[in-house]
């Protein structure tokens, strides 16, 4: 009876031994995925707060920035409180692209111009973010300009005067960095993430330009 016992707590002790891994791993998972979706949620909301004041077309993009930035608050790094989104040292991680379009009331397009400020993680390596790395052009442009057209000969029809459109596009990069290291299991340990929103300037702030 008693050697049936042991061999019960010892087939037991195989088993717990057996689990344990898969049962870490799916700790481990659970948090880094926490945390990852946390890092995309602020990313999103900074996203959110870059096209409400751009669209307003009343600040400067230096401003709309920093705006961005301040949203994500305040988080520790090696035991110092950082800005959570970080375009400069210490370990910076965020990069930002404004890219304004105007389109003309015939529906050409007027001189755009771009905004960038921060670093961008490419290929396992941070480098500074140029506007070469901007996703604009995945923005259907073409149906805002099509819009544009049949709206203005709306007005025209109403005996209204035509009006430029404006175009803001607000794109943010991040480099989220895992809780623990991956790379001698051969991965990475920064997850790049980006959001990106598009809207037309409103039109008190067209008319005051």
């Amino acid at each position: 009876m008693k050697g049936r016992v042991k061999r019960e707590k010892g087939q037991s002790i195989v088993e717990f031994a057996i689990i344990l891994p898969f049962f870490l791993l799916l700790i481990i998972g659970m948090v880094e995925t926490a945390f990852a979706l946390r890092s995309y949620l602020y990313v999103n909301t900074a996203c959110r707060e870059g096209i409400r004041f751009a669209a307003r077309g009343r600040y400067t993009y230096e401003d709309t920035a920093r705006w961005m930035l301040a949203s994500g608050g305040f988080t520790n790094l090696n035991g110092q409180q950082v800005p959570f989104f970080r375009t400069t040292a210490p370990d910076p991680n965020t990069g930002v692209i404004i890219t304004h379009i105007p389109i003309r009331a015939d529906g050409t397009f007027g001189q755009g111009r771009t905004y960038v400020t921060g670093t961008i993680y490419v290929s396992d390596t941070l480098t500074l973010i140029t506007p070469a790395y901007s996703r604009a052009n995945e923005v259907d442009v073409e149906r805002h300009r099509t819009e544009t057209i049949e709206i203005n000969n709306q007005r025209a029809a109403q005996g209204y005067e035509r009006l430029d459109n404006q175009l803001v596009i607000v794109e943010v990069f991040y480099a989220h960095r895992t809780i623990w290291n991956y790379q001698p299991l051969g991965f990475s340990q920064i997850l790049p993430m980006y959001s990106r929103a598009v809207m037309r300037i409103v039109s008190d702030a067209r008319q005051s330009q």
